[in-house]
């Protein structure tokens, strides 16, 4: 692909990495913490690199696709796009550099990814193959733990907003809507929803949910458009409604 860079194998990439500060960003994500930079290179030195620069709109992969690699974006910032099963809604959330793509997704039944994925800025991504990943990562006890510890995380986060109650306001029932679709509660998110669509999910008219959509925009919490809820601050519009 023409706006694709790839590099296969260890030393160049290495070097390629620490010359422009990424290495660093590896040891920011938890999944490394409490690994020391020998440890980290000792484990890079071993496995099959692959190294890609994406630029900005570039597809990184699609929802469905089979998750056999450990991705990692380096620098800039991902959009996650999830098209809901029925095809009549789609989620988008941006993310922060460095993020890695669904590690979850490499276990259980289904090893699927659960998102498209985009370049949302120009990023550089690392590719580890899913039998490096095994052979060489789990041989440190530290990343073995983070990893169990990052995927129960999310486990028992997901379970905490199923048990959230719903009998709020029409505002606050928008909010958990999105946010029992959504990877994290933070940063930037769009929903295209039809207000329709929106209504029959919360069993609601839609001139109810009209109004409450237009009362977070008087507040200055969403953007309207056409078929579209623009959210600039998903932990903003979540503060906003905690308490009432």
């Amino acid at each position: 692909m023409k706006n694709e860079l790839c590099f296969y194998y260890t030393t160049e990439l290495y070097l390629y990495i620490k010359q422009v500060k990424m290495y660093d960003n590896l040891l920011r994500l938890p999944y490394f913490q409490g690994m020391s930079k020998n440890d980290l290179t000792s484990v890079l030195d071993k496995v099959k690199l692959e190294f890609t620069r994406y630029t900005e709109g570039n597809k990184i992969l699609s929802q469905g696709e089979t998750c056999n690699k450990f991705i990692i974006a380096l620098n800039g910032e991902i959009k996650a796009e999830t098209l809901s099963p029925d095809g009549t809604y789609r989620l988008i959330e941006i993310h922060d550099a460095p993020y890695a793509i669904e590690p979850y997704s490499l276990f259980g039944s289904s090893t699927e990814y659960n998102r498209s994925y985009y370049a949302h800025t120009n990023c550089d991504v690392l590719i580890i193959d899913k039998s490096y990943f095994f052979s060489e990562f789990t041989k440190h006890n530290i990343f073995t733990i983070n990893l169990l510890n990052l995927i129960s995380h999310r486990a028992q986060s997901l379970n905490s907003r199923i048990w959230q109650n719903t009998s709020r306001s029409i505002e606050q029932r928008i909010i958990q809507f999105i946010a029992m679709r959504s990877e994290t509660l933070r940063n930037t998110k769009t929903i295209m929803i039809k207000m329709e669509c929106l209504a029959a999910n919360l069993c609601e008219t839609r001139i109810n949910i009209s109004k409450a959509l237009n009362e977070l925009q008087r507040k200055e919490l969403v953007k309207l458009s056409r078929k579209e809820i623009h959210i600039p601050d998903f932990e903003k519009l979540l503060s906003s409604t905690t308490h009432e």
